[in-house]
């Protein structure tokens, strides 16, 4: 694969990263509507956010992992 020279490191590590957020983030998204939720509105919302930190979590420990943040 040829990158052009107008390309920075910074910019493919930035869209391999973004492309690994989107397939992981999919991945986790599904494991945890795997899970029950309540049908209350509040509860649900509740879990909702819960469940969006986790992700997000999840996510920055595995950027720090591969590099990608510090």
């Amino acid at each position: 694969m040829e990158v052009p020279e107008w390309v920075s490191e910074e910019d493919v590590l930035r869209w391999v990263a973004e492309g690994l957020a989107r397939a992981r983030l999919r991945e986790l998204v599904l494991e945890a509507l795997r899970r029950p939720m309540g049908l209350e509105e509040g509860e649900a919302l509740r879990e909702f956010e819960e469940t969006r930190r986790r992700v997000w979590r999840r996510l920055r420990e595995e950027y720090r992992r591969l590099g990608l943040l510090k």
